[in-house]
């Protein structure tokens, strides 16, 4: 019986966990493909741009990282004084509005191609789109671009021979470098050699330099550098600011002494902006707004600001030099920009409309070729759309040189993307709907097998209906021609009962009515309802902690469980933990008050379970050994405090060899924790000192502080949930209890609802904390100079993310022990936090948004992909937390 019983467990325990990755790995991809479907179409015809440009060829000077407010106003016009003459006195200026992310690679492609960046380049960090794209780059005649090489070569990925890239080792992309300028001067040196020994002294084959649409493209990524290391008010940054300045005056000059028929356009622009504390990613106006100043040939001078969408440059680019405008680029051309004659201006609109409506008509007659049911955008159809491109015709080719009518056409063009937006989300509704009640079933599903509910002895009628239904909807899917993924979102409700749900006997749920029980669903619902808001204002996090400082007095269990001591430590733990949420999200700066205070809080810790807690393993035979093991680690926590404010006050350069200490402070306190016996208390003194050196190399504010506080809250946590198991002294049991492999207990309880909430709550503290993330911009590449200054995206959120997932693993650890002093059922207890974490998911799916504000929409998608993986992660870091409290070194 016991070895059916185990198979059964088995076999409902795999049940879940796959059915679980599945179905979350689906509701995944759902959203993608709803909100966030690659925006590149195919089978449109190039439109010319115009055959009268303005300009021969095109100077395009991209500054990475620099925001307008740096360059742009009184006070900073000294910083940039030949972009502050050209904008006042030559050219047209405004802002570029970027789109969140604002990273290097989308803010390029959003210029250069007119389109916002596919979603899931971000799994390559955004240095690859997955899928091919046009751009001015290769729709120009001859193109030469220097730079990074994170950059200038993705716009070459066919190997064309009429563009040429010349990028630089990327090993000298080192923000901890002083000098970050270098990086600028290699491009100006580059591109002086190149125009005055290839092209200035050109003899035989010169016709590709003086050929009708050349672009010539400079990346320059110092300043982004400068802002990353020493952020956008130091004096690196506004020195880096000047060298650009200086140099794009003097190559403007050589361009023109070099090409004397004054037919060379200069654009000046940025890929993104900067926050004040040398991050991007995010939609604040630091990040979002950057400048752009354009001058010389086909350049208007016109001294008022004329702001664009980032997207608007690539139209732009194209019409002055007459190359095709970019398939599938979104961009509205800015006319207030071009000096030409009224028609020729018409005209150049004209063909932005032709090449959005050829977009707007391949997505409209693809949607009605296979749509069920199709419903025309705004009854718009081919005699309408020839109708309105035949008045505007008529209208561009006019002689009347009035007034250039460009709302016309902007209505017209803006009418157009709204359709292209509407035609691309033409399934968003009918999806969200059917995942939403398959997601149900699955919530649902896991309720049921919380309680083990058997399957029903009675046979269900409805479920002969399910199989038809399947293949009803699969026969009208293949005649609408959709993708396979689309097979799976409408048959998903559907399968998800027949496979999980169809047997069971719901008659044999638990339902008990109570006024205990009400309270707690209350708590439960008022609870997640907060931790919902908390993603989009983290005083909500405030309010959980106060309401879990309450639970030790509202709760029966918990309230006569625990001593006066532990209730004041709990409350008073909770209530100082509430204050962190409210402060600032970011303080980078290194602040030696708050960090000596947190410091000293590991000292006091480390005082009282050496000298008093430690008392309990006196007769313990290997004691010594157990000791000197904590005392290294201890070491080691010194080691690390004395290393950062040498690297602070500048006694080590942050990019010497000394830098390789930094990760054996790291590695070795955390290498000796298997040493450790698998004591209860042991083991988790020793883990969360295996890991304080490293958090204390990279938590330069009170994010240390804030650490000591929630391992306290953590540790009264334990204490009191083990006396719930009516166990009278939770002392000797988490001191002489070992962490090792147990029989748990099948039935579940009220208690372990609580205990699975609270795990959350602290997880949600930890993760949206102070110092921890809170948006993609939330982070300081500082943090982790004592490990790295050359600039790696992967190495570098590598080691922020595990400063993150340090917290989880001190809750994890706790939360482990828990389970193992109460022999609790894990997968039962998951399967309670999956219950609570997809009542949030299935909120986070109707408040994703691909509309409005830049900001709205990044954060939608990333509070949705959290909440997704957030078990998923638990269970991972409950692995870890599983390893660092059995696994022991075995020595022969």
């Amino acid at each position: 019986m016991e070895e059916e019983d185990d198979t059964d467990g088995k076999f409902k325990r795999y049940k879940i966990i796959v059915s679980g990755l599945l179905i979350h790995f689906l509701l995944l991809l759902a959203v993608f493909d709803v909100y966030f479907a690659s925006p590149i179409d195919h089978g449109m015809s190039p439109v010319l741009s115009t055959l009268n440009p303005p300009a021969k060829r095109l100077v395009l000077f991209v500054a990475d990282g620099l925001r307008a407010e740096a360059i742009f106003g009184k006070e900073n016009e000294k910083l940039a004084p030949f972009l502050t003459h050209v904008l006042k006195n030559e050219g047209s200026w405004g802002l570029a509005h970027t789109r969140v992310p604002t990273e290097s690679r989308p803010g390029h492609v959003a210029m250069l191609a007119g389109i916002y960046e596919d979603p899931s380049a971000i799994l390559k960090g955004w240095k690859s789109n997955p899928v091919n794209f046009d751009s001015v780059i290769n729709q120009s005649t001859n193109a030469w671009a220097w730079g990074s090489p994170d950059i200038v070569t993705i716009f070459n990925r066919d190997k064309l021979p009429n563009i040429h890239i010349h990028s630089y080792d990327s090993r000298i992309e080192d923000f901890g470098k002083n000098d970050t300028g270098l990086l600028d001067t290699w491009v100006f040196q580059k591109v002086d050699k190149f125009l005055k020994t290839e092209i200035a002294t050109c003899i035989i084959n010169c016709k590709p330099y003086y050929a009708q649409g050349n672009i010539y493209f400079l990346h320059l990524l110092g300043i982004d550098t400068a802002g990353h290391g020493y952020k956008p008010h130091s004096r690196e940054y506004k020195n880096n600011i000047k060298l650009v300045d200086s140099n794009v005056e003097r190559i403007s000059k050589l361009f023109n002494s070099i090409y004397k028929d004054n037919l060379t356009a200069f654009v000046f622009t940025a890929d993104h902006g900067m926050t004040d504390w040398g991050s991007h990613g995010a939609g604040t106006n630091h990040e979002t707004e950057v400048p752009l100043v354009a001058w010389g040939a086909g350049i208007r001078k016109n001294h008022l600001r004329r702001d664009v969408n980032q997207i608007d440059i690539a139209p732009l680019l194209s019409s002055l030099i007459g190359i095709n405008i970019p398939i599938n680029s979104l961009g509205i051309l800015p006319v207030d920009y071009i000096d030409s004659s009224t028609k020729n201006l018409r005209l150049m609109l004209f063909s932005n409309v032709l090449e959005l409506a050829s977009i707007f008509d391949r997505k409209r007659k693809r949607t009605k070729k296979h749509a069920l049911i199709y419903l025309p955008y705004k009854n718009v159809d081919d005699g309408y759309l020839n109708e309105e491109l035949s008045n505007l015709l008529v209208k561009s080719e006019s002689m009347n040189d009035d007034d250039i009518e460009t709302e016309k056409y902007e209505k017209f063009m803006n009418f157009l993307i709204d359709g292209i937006n509407y035609y691309h989300n033409y399934y968003q509704y009918p999806v969200l709907i059917t995942v939403s009640l398959g997601f149900i079933v699955w919530i649902v599903f896991l309720y049921v097998s919380i309680f083990d509910v058997k399957n029903s002895e009675v046979y269900n009628r409805s479920n002969k209906f399910v199989i038809p239904v399947v293949i009803v909807i699969t026969v009208l899917c293949a005649v609408s021609n959709f993708n396979f993924s689309y097979y799976l979102y409408f048959n998903f409700p559907f399968l998800a009962y027949f496979i999980l749900l169809r047997d069971k006997d719901y008659t044999k749920l638990p339902f008990k009515l109570s006024v205990s029980a009400l309270l707690q669903t209350v708590y439960y619902l008022v609870g997640l309802e907060l931790l919902v808001y908390g993603f989009f204002n983290r005083a909500s996090f405030t309010v959980v902690m106060i309401l879990v400082a309450t639970w030790v007095t509202v709760s029966k269990s918990l309230r006569d469980n625990s001593s006066r001591t532990e209730k004041i430590c709990w409350i008073i733990c909770s209530l100082v933990l509430s204050v962190f949420p409210c402060l600032p999200v970011m303080k980078t700066a290194f602040n030696v008050p708050m960090y000596l205070a947190g410091y000293t809080g590991y000292l006091i810790m480390f005082a009282k379970i050496y000298f008093v807690d430690l008392k309990y393993y006196k007769k313990l035979e290997n004691v010594n050994f157990q000791y000197n093991i904590l005392l290294v680690q201890f070491f080691f926590l010194h080691l690390s405090v004395v290393y950062i404010f040498l690297i602070e006050f500048q006694y080590i350069s942050s990019d010497s060899n000394w830098k390789y200490l930094s990760w054996l402070i790291t590695l070795i306190p955390l290498l000796v924790i298997p040493l450790t016996d698998r004591f209860i208390a042991l083991r988790l003194i020793s883990t969360v000192f295996g890991f304080a050196p490293f958090y204390l190399l990279v938590s330069p504010n009170y994010e240390v502080l804030c650490s000591v506080f929630y391992i306290f809250l953590l540790y009264t946590w334990l204490l009191i949930e083990s006396k719930t198991f009516r166990y009278k002294s939770s002392h000797k049991i988490i001191y002489f209890l070992r962490f090792d492999k147990y029989n748990s207990r099948t039935s579940i309880c009220s208690d372990d609802f609580r205990r699975a909430f609270l795990f959350m709550a602290f997880i949600f503290v930890g993760f949206f904390g102070t110092g921890y993330i809170a948006s993609m911009n939330s982070f300081d590449p500082m943090w982790v100079r004592a490990f790295l200054t050359i600039f790696s995206p992967f190495k570098m959120m590598g080691l922020i993310l595990l400063k993150f997932t340090v917290p989880f693993i001190f809750s994890c650890s706790i939360f482990r022990a828990i389970n193992e002093i109460g022999k609790l059922n894990v997968m039962n207890i998951f399967c309670i936090i999956l219950i609570f974490s997809d009542l949030m998911v299935l909120q986070f799916l109707y408040l994703i948004t691909n509309v409005g504000s830049w900001l709205d929409i990044g954060s939608s998608l990333s509070h949705f992909i959290i909440m997704e993986a957030f078990v998923t992660v638990l269970l991972l870091l409950y692995g870890v937390a599983y390893l660092l409290t059995t696994v022991n070194y075995r020595f022969k």
